[in-house]
């Protein structure tokens, strides 16, 4: 093949329309929570009529698209694609752009949006052992920031494990943010049973079915909805965006996986998404992996081979004389990666590299002219860099990019962020060569305090010969655990524009409640205003919203998912006295696992299975004379997913004492005795008998005993020493005391007269 440009490396986001193809804008939140779904607003105008619109959205790795809405044929209109958060996304700023390919024969038109997402600290703790004074909890780190509790740091997604003791039973976390180690987290023993036993905790089962569904009535209704289901080795997905249908199945078989749907599709990497339908057969054989695929009509057939740092595939396509080969390979060493791939004479490379907090990429395609209608983008070289250094965050982006004609056009991009405490500095210049060049400078400034933010920046605009554009913006926000509230004030002195926000979010038990209103000004349409009205309902399979915008436009949505039943049961109880008293220090055992019951007598097994349950009382573990009163193993039916139960105990009659030595000889001549060889034995007035261990300290209980007169002896008889006779009299009401002292007998020791 003959090549006709220059494989060059990487990544930049490219920001470029030509009057003549029309403008897209897009609109969307400025700032994400961490695992959350949301959608942006990307608004076309002036397209040329008639065109298909094909809508390529780019997004870095921690953004997973989850509806693309289809291709169109207005040259006006709005597209509403959704997306969700991965829950560790990094807690930093990302760009995403949205390009309408397709709508004029000599370029594209595309936009971008900055969104910023908000540092997410959440920990879970679970308790893997445990005993009366301390419990060794296993931490993981479910949020996007890295803890650190003095020991340790814990990133994003790992564990640790941590010792608490019961006396200081609650340690402090500090999230890591781009401020510093500002927020605290504190974890404390609560009061459940502590496990003794390294048990599993299972999940209540896992999801297998998702859905979002949408609608909406502005003039006329659309409606929106998506649905996945993934039950065994069946999953399948389906996208419904008003009378377009979308939609893919996969079934795993033993000898590999069979999948099959309809949408808009790429036949490689290199070809524009176009409407089809598709077969495929993927059949793994070790390292190699093949696969059998009918799409758009046309057969494929592809082989690929992944081991160690390199990841290869090659694809026949067509039959007969349109056969054409391609490829595509991705080589990782270290935290350098480099891609290529070739298509039907067309060519893409990529290279990324990294060192520490410095990243850099370059990024290169070559299109032949005869090729551009099928490519989804002409041939570019582009370059991006990124680096902290000190206070600063730099970001730098360049670009070389043809146009239909053939012509050379720039882009260029530079923006840094000074951080100094609460501060922050940024400062952004692009600037666009073509046939029509535009310029920009944006300065900003940002200050935050406590639950406060506030926000100021100004943008200077200019577009060709036309004069310059100013732009100003004013925020305040205010933060709380439980509602947002935010402010924002927009002037545009060139045209007299101006607008004036206010927004505010709430939240009570399981609602939640959205307001905004906008105040437009200036230019020659005079003051008009806006309201938008959202209200979130959680339930138990989802969330249930319903939002109003100026009487003008209304939607309604619902979104959930539905789990599998587990097969594991949750028993909670409590361990009560005659009196209903807590008793605390309980050891109860049922399935293997062991649980020690709290200061509030209460007790909990999460992990069961079985429809009963039998559970062992530890009577070591029973405070003095206490019993329980159905005994020590007892039955319980397991018939629900969450049980409740009380464990009844009693206190019975019982004696405690020690047993004292009382010395009468001289240190050389003294007895020697072991306290713990001997055995205390109570005989009751009706001939009955207990016997009890007396302690290394001299020290012994008994309980259980009937009331009447006692006469007790030690046993075995302890050699050289004599006692009082041992009698006690036990009644209701308290314990009796016993005290026995053993003396020590005279020795004489005979001499022999000289």
């Amino acid at each position: 093949m003959r090549y006709r440009g220059v494989i060059a490396l990487v990544i930049a986001t490219l920001s470029a329309w030509s009057q003549e193809c029309g403008q897209v804008a897009v609109r969307g939140p400025e700032e994400l929570v961490a695992g959350g779904i949301w959608s942006l607003a990307a608004h076309w105008t002036a397209l040329p009529r008639g065109k298909n619109i094909n809508i390529r959205i780019d997004a870095p790795a921690p953004f997973t698209v989850l509806s693309v809405p289809a291709e169109g044929r207005a040259d006006s209109g709005v597209a509403r694609p959704v997306f969700m958060t991965s829950a560790h996304a990094e807690a930093r700023a990302y760009w995403i752009r949205v390009s309408f390919e397709g709508a004029c024969l000599w370029g594209k038109v595309d936009d971008s949006l900055c969104v910023r997402v908000l540092p997410k600290p959440r920990l879970i703790a679970k308790i893997i052992s445990a005993g009366k004074d301390s419990a060794n909890v296993l931490i993981t780190n479910t949020g996007n920031v890295a803890f650190d509790c003095g020991e340790a740091l814990i990133p994003p997604t790992e564990s640790y494990e941590y010792k608490l003791y019961r006396k200081d039973n609650r340690v402090t976390f500090s999230a890591q943010s781009a401020n510093g180690w500002d927020t605290l987290v504190g974890l404390g023993l609560a009061p459940v049973g502590r496990s003794e036993s390294v048990a599993p905790v299972f999940d209540p089962g896992a999801p297998w079915l998702h859905w979002r569904l949408q609608t909406v009535y502005s003039g006329r209704i659309n409606q929106l909805g998506t649905v996945s289901l993934e039950k065994n080795v069946f999953s399948a997905r389906g996208l419904l965006w008003n009378n377009r249908l979308r939609g893919s199945a996969e079934l795993q078989l033993p000898l590999g996986s069979l999948s099959a749907g309809h949408g808009i599709l790429q036949r490689h990497v290199l070809s524009r998404a176009e409407k089809m339908s598709y077969v495929r057969m993927v059949i793994p054989f070790n390292e190699f992996t093949g696969a059998l695929e009918w799409r758009g009509g046309q057969p494929m057939a592809g082989l690929r081979w992944r081991g160690g740092s390199l990841d290869s595939r090659v694809t026949l396509f067509g039959g007969g004389l349109s056969q054409f080969w391609g490829m595509q390979h991705r080589i990782q060493l270290g935290s350098n990666e480099l891609n290529f791939s070739q298509y039907e004479g067309m060519s893409l490379a990529q290279y990324n590299g990294q060192k520490g907090v410095y990243r850099w990429s370059l990024h290169a395609a070559h299109i032949p002219d005869k090729l551009r209608a099928q490519a989804p983008y002409n041939s570019f070289v582009r370059a991006h860099a990124s680096g902290v250094l000190g206070p600063n965050r730099w970001l730098g982006q360049w670009a070389l990019f043809t146009d239909a004609s053939g012509n050379w056009n720039q882009f260029h991009l530079i923006q840094n962020d000074l951080t100094l405490g609460p501060w922050r500095f940024s400062t952004r210049g692009q600037l666009f060569s073509s046939a029509l060049t535009s310029k920009q400078l944006r300065l900003q400034s940002e200050y935050r305090s406590g639950l406060w933010q506030w926000q100021s920046s100004g943008e200077w605009r200019q577009l060709g010969q036309l004069p310059p554009q100013i732009l100003y913006q004013h925020q305040l926000r205010l933060r709380t655990t439980r509602a947002y509230l935010q402010a924002q004030f927009r002037q545009q002195p060139s045209t007299g524009l101006w607008s004036l926000l206010g927004s505010g979010n709430m939240q009570y038990k399981r609602c939640s409640l959205r307001i905004q209103s906008t105040l437009f000004g200036g230019g020659n349409s005079g003051a008009r205003h806006q309201q938008t009205l959202q209200l979130i309902r959680r339930t138990a399979h989802g969330n249930l919203s319903v939002s109003v915008q100026s009487m003008q436009r209304a939607t309604i949505g619902w979104n959930g998912s539905l789990h599998t039943g587990s097969p594991y049961k949750i028993l909670n109880g409590y361990c009560r006295d005659e009196q209903g008293n807590p008793i605390e220090g309980v050891k109860i055992s049922a399935q293997g696992k062991s649980i020690i019951t709290d200061p509030n007598g209460t007790f909990s097994f999460a992990h069961l299975e079985g429809s009963d349950v039998l559970l062992k009382i530890h009577a070591i573990s029973l405070p003095f004379a206490t019993q329980p009163v159905l005994g020590f193993e007892q039955h319980h039916f397991l018939e629900q997913r969450k049980q409740h139960c009380t464990l009844g105990f009693y206190r019975t009659l019982g004696v405690r004492g020690t047993v004292t030595v009382q010395r009468t000889q001289h240190i050389a001549l003294r007895q020697k005795i072991d306290l713990a060889t001997l055995e205390l034995t109570l005989y009751h007035e009706d001939s009955s008998s207990f016997t009890t261990p007396v302690r290394e300290d001299g020290q012994f209980t008994l309980g259980g005993l009937p009331e009447g007169h006692y006469c007790g002896a030690l046993a075995p008889a302890p050699q050289g020493f004599s006692y009082p006779p041992i009698t006690i009299d036990i009644r209701k009401g308290s314990f009796s005391d016993l005290k026995i002292t053993l003396i020590e007998l005279p020795q004489n020791i005979p001499f022999q007269v000289l």
